[in-house]
């Protein structure tokens, strides 16, 4: 961003996301962003820290070990995919009242995987019970990581890293062996005990309108 550009681009994201109806905009600052006191600036603007305020940024570019007994399958049907946002909605205390609304959302937008959908999920089944759920993005280099929710009671058995490992596949299948992620301050750890790199931190902001 240049330097006499902060104020401008806050004010056309704030325009645009009023335009769309939205009501909140996340700034995401990489390690690199200019100018070099574009935080402060857009601080006082009125931006604030977003709930969880800073990421790594990571890569791993080595496959990842593989995790014997938990199967992780991608998600082919809707039914498929519902299964999987259960265990999400329940590791992430999503309210009984919110799980219709977000139903109704994840159907409208469902399509299969394949041509014109980059978007693949990952449910990890353990003794014929769905206990993880995770996405990737397809990207034209490699896949990003998005999100990854294991059950409490099914932690400490690999399935995380089983869901690593399944993206990592789908990643290498497309002949793009690189995954990417920005990565919390409890997923961190232990993507790079898997053999990921960190490359810097990027701060999170959010701007409620």
């Amino acid at each position: 961003m240049r330097l006499d550009a902060v104020e401008a681009a806050v004010e056309w994201t704030r325009a645009e996301s009023r335009r769309r109806g939205l009501k909140t905009i996340t700034w995401w600052l990489g390690w690199s962003a200019t100018p070099a006191d574009v935080r402060d600036r857009l601080l006082e603007l009125g931006l604030v820290p977003d709930e969880v305020p800073t990421l790594t940024g990571m890569t791993c570019t080595s496959p990842p070990p593989v995790v014997p007994d938990v199967d992780v399958r991608p998600v082919t049907t809707f039914d498929e995919l519902l299964a999987g946002l259960v265990v999400d909605w329940d590791v992430w205390n999503v309210d009984a009242d919110e799980h219709i609304e977000q139903r109704a959302v994840e159907e409208a937008r469902w399509s299969p995987p394949g041509i014109g959908n980059a978007v693949r999920h990952y449910i990890a089944v353990v003794d014929d019970k769905p206990v993880g759920f995770a996405r990737g993005i397809d990207m034209d280099q490699g896949v990003a990581l998005f999100g990854g929710a294991v059950l409490p009671e099914a932690r400490g058995r690999g399935v995380y890293r089983a869901l690593v490992r399944a993206r990592w596949e789908h990643a290498a299948e497309r002949g793009a062996p690189l995954l990417v992620v920005q990565a919390g301050e409890m997923s961190a750890p232990v993507l790079a005990q898997l053999g990921f790199e960190s490359h810097g931190q990027l701060q999170l902001l959010v701007d409620r309108l």
